[in-house]
């Protein structure tokens, strides 16, 4: 067993206490009620959102997209936080985010809270932030619980969209998609497996099915396919028989544009490959269930093996017609 760097110890055991308040916080969040008449505290500067460091970049993405829809909710200002793992800027995402204030202010912790289609998450969000409120009357900061829930991360996808193509790779998923003929598939492999990770492994059987339907479609009968991975595709080279073009030496950046720019997404249950799909203009094929909100609507197809793929709306949308 590797043993942490002695430096890291004093995070790890910050990131540890701060899951354990997150979950008194849960506890005790069902209890608050709904207020008609809540407004932010003028003295609320705005939100900031605290970000793992450690997790790869679709997880901390996420976590950012969460405090940029609650800070909407709230009707505050969006400060953002720190997504580490994009040490090349796909995304600019000061182009989503207000400036801080010039002068000194504080900083308070809110509570965490459920998931925003529970009832009582956003009280419980409002009235931690009157309560970090009524300790002073000088400007203060909000920063949002670490890993703060967000269920429904759909209504990101115009912004991050935006964010994207003012990084460092916009104006290539601008050529991408003007080139793009192909189907993009993004398979988890690497970290996950089907032990540790059955509620996120996709086998290859669930592949070869779907791209079978996926030819049904005259859109897509002859299209090329390529399939993203970042970790070990041994398992997945049997799609290569199909006409499949296995993609796993790619940087992620790349990857991460040409999944956007394809004429159609699949995207596995990842975060990455999600958000790759929110900021896509293209049909986008997902399975369901999972951890985020997957739509069956516009040109989301939530996609369950046992039922099937909805080929017929498949084609309306690549053909441009609305489903």
């Amino acid at each position: 067993m590797t043993l942490a760097p002695l430096r890291t110890l004093p995070l790890r055991a910050s990131l540890r206490l701060e899951r354990l308040q997150n979950a008194r916080d849960l506890r005790r969040g069902p209890q608050q009620q709904a207020s008609d008449t809540w407004l932010p505290p003028e003295t609320l500067a705005g939100l900031r959102v605290r970000i793992d460091p450690y997790p790869d970049l679709g997880h901390q993405l996420s976590t950012w997209i969460a405090g940029y829809l609650w800070a909407r909710d709230l009707g505050v200002p969006y400060f953002g936080g720190d997504v580490s793992k994009d040490t090349k800027g796909l995304l600019d995402l000061s182009v989503l985010t207000s400036e801080p204030p010039a002068g000194p202010t504080t900083e308070r912790r809110l509570a965490a809270t459920g998931f925003e289609n529970e009832t009582w998450s956003l009280p419980a969000l409002q009235q931690s932030v009157t309560r970090a409120s009524t300790s002073s009357a000088r400007p203060w900061t909000g920063r949002m619980a670490l890993d703060q829930r967000r269920w429904d991360q759909t209504p990101i996808a115009g912004p991050l969209r935006r964010a994207v193509l003012a990084g460092y790779l916009g104006a290539d998923l601008l050529q991408a998609e003007a080139d793009a003929e192909y189907v993009a598939i993004h398979a988890r492999r690497g970290d996950i497996g089907p032990m540790t990770h059955p509620d996120r492994w996709i086998d290859v059987a669930f592949y070869e099915r779907l791209i079978a339907e996926i030819r049904t479609v005259p859109q897509f009968r002859i299209a090329p396919i390529r399939l993203y991975t970042s970790g070990d595709a041994t398992d997945l080279r049997g799609l290569e028989q199909l006409g499949v073009v296995i993609k796993d030496t790619g940087g992620r950046d790349r990857d991460f544009v040409e999944i956007a720019a394809a004429r159609l997404v699949v995207a596995a249950p990842s975060s990455f490959g999600f958000l790759a799909a929110l900021v896509s203009r293209s049909p986008v094929v997902a399975r369901v269930p999972w951890w985020h909100h997957v739509p069956d609507t516009g040109r989301w197809l939530a996609y369950q093996a046992s039922r099937g793929l909805d080929t017929r709306r498949l084609e309306q949308l690549a053909a441009g017609s609305p489903s």
